[in-house]
């Protein structure tokens, strides 16, 4: 019963709200949620298994503010693996320049999917009315039924050159989505199979960023990155057939693109085997049409109702803020141990206007204004212990999601009525074991042997958004290797 329920709110997160195609009044006009793509970041073993407290060369030799801070002199190399893909990576100096180049995905197992990336308008269905007209919905499907694997596919692409202290990296990635829960089913008359998802997200992306020394021992570390997503993303359930050949239908479409610009700016102090780090990253965030950055974005909702097409077309205009302040310090007890302890906050301040070209109100589309306000604070702890000096070393973290906070204030505009929310989750934890076994002087094994995922102290999961979600699926790796080698 417990992972019933977990699945259900994982789907709820990463695709919206569930549409009840029974009940076709909907009061509540919120659009669709697609995946949040990040910036990609080499995460080694260790750094996951501290909680992200301690880092190697692996975490920093494609980091623009921290290449510099790398232990190996000529050449880094590495490969990585885990339940949700590989990653590649290699890094090297000569002299004042610094070159880099990392992979991380899921393309091994892309090779084996069934998934298809094909534009779900190629993918539809068409409903024949009792007479000669016809009525063409998108799906997730073609016309004989065929379906694509339930299937999350991720490609990550990244570039790096570094010049004396300052870094700048290129990259490229792919996110391909098709939730489909179930094997292919008849269409029962009175039933709707499955609901679908359909996500194809490329987003290229920028980021520069340098380290430059106040003194010996502090360093100023600015940051600036910029990432575009295109979008092409489709939500909806099966038609459903009434026994007196009615049909209805519900779903929503979007194509559009999201600009995200950022800064950072961090300070670093650096003393006798200890680190502190302290600063804050502002990050504005809209979705768009085409590359016009006043515009809003389009979101189709289709409609089949007794063989009645509607089609409105709504217009999100949002500007989101997200402000991620962090204080990190990492030392050493003694020759064999290392701790760290991190702090941290995700708050967001989102407000959108939703504008439908004309109102279908018995389905949801309201003019609506709304203003939401998030903060998700954490705080995470990080270790580890040299058992055999030079050879074996073993990692160990436990993190803490402090309580969050989820307002929302929406005017439905077209009726009239007001609602506000007030959202609050309760702590979790998340645990994480790991090791690293130096073969020689060059050359590592780097594991993740084990976490125990996310437990609240209601004993539910805490899926409260999207980063929430990606965090605890990169946590339940029941394992994660890496092998290192550098010159």
């Amino acid at each position: 019963m417990k992972n019933y329920k977990t699945l259900m709110v994982a789907a709820l997160v990463l695709f919206g709200q569930a549409f009840c195609l029974y009940a076709q009044d909907y009061r509540v006009s919120t659009p669709p949620s697609p995946t949040e793509p990040n910036l990609f970041n080499p995460e080694s073993g260790l750094y996951r298994a501290s909680m992200g407290t301690i880092r190697s060369d692996i975490d920093r030799f494609m980091d623009v503010g921290s290449f510099r801070d790398t232990s190996f002199t000529r050449m880094l190399m590495y490969t990585g693996f885990d339940p949700q893909g590989i990653t590649i990576g290699a890094g090297m100096k000569l002299g004042e320049l610094y070159f880099g180049a990392a992979y991380g995905g899921s393309l091994i197992q892309d090779l084996f999917s069934r998934a298809t990336n094909q534009d779900p308008s190629e993918l539809s269905i068409e409903l024949s009315s009792p007479g000669s007209s016809k009525t063409e919905v998108p799906g997730v499907f073609d016309a004989a039924g065929d379906r694509p694997a339930d299937v999350k596919n991720r490609n990550e692409f990244n570039l790096f050159l570094g010049i004396w202290r300052v870094g700048i990296k290129i990259g490229f990635s792919q996110i391909l989505t098709v939730n489909q829960p179930q094997d292919d089913k008849e269409m029962v008359v009175g039933e709707t199979s499955q609901s679908f998802a359909f996500e194809n997200a490329l987003s290229p992306s920028f980021a520069l960023g340098a380290s430059f020394p106040i003194s010996s021992s502090v360093f100023i570390i600015p940051k600036i990155s910029a990432q575009l997503d295109i979008h092409n993303f489709v939500q909806g359930d099966d038609p459903i057939i009434s026994t007196d050949n009615s049909g209805f239908y519900s779903g929503y479409a979007q194509s559009y693109n999201e600009a995200r610009i950022g800064a950072d700016l961090g300070v670093e102090v650096r003393s006798s085997g200890s680190e502190l780090r302290a600063g804050a990253g502002y990050y504005l965030k809209k979705r768009i049409s085409g590359f016009d950055i006043m515009s809003g974005a389009e979101i189709t909702h289709v409609v089949v109702d007794n063989w009645t097409d509607e089609k409105v077309v709504s217009t999100y205009d949002n500007l989101e803020q997200q402000i991620t302040p962090y204080i990190l310090y990492s030392g050493t007890i003694n020759e064999r141990a290392k701790f760290g302890v991190k702090l941290l906050a995700d708050i967001r301040f989102n407000e959108y206007f939703l504008t439908p070209d004309r109102g279908l109100y018995s389905y949801g589309d309201y003019e609506t204004h709304t203003r939401e306000v998030y903060v998700k604070p954490e705080l995470d702890f990080g270790g580890t212990f040299t058992l055999l000096p030079d050879r074996f070393s073993l990692h160990a973290g436990f993190g803490l999601n402090l309580h969050t906070f989820n307002i929302s204030e929406s005017e439905n505009k077209s009726t009239g009525e007001t609602d506000s929310s007030f959202e609050e989750t309760l702590p979790s934890t998340r645990f994480a074991v790991g090791f690293t076994v130096n073969l020689n002087a060059n050359t590592m094994i780097d594991m993740l042997l084990i976490t125990s995922g996310k437990f609240d102290f209601k004993n539910e999961p805490d899926y409260t958004d999207i980063a929430a979600l990606r965090r605890s699926a990169q946590d339940n790796n029941k394992f994660t290797l890496f092998l290192t080698m550098r010159r």
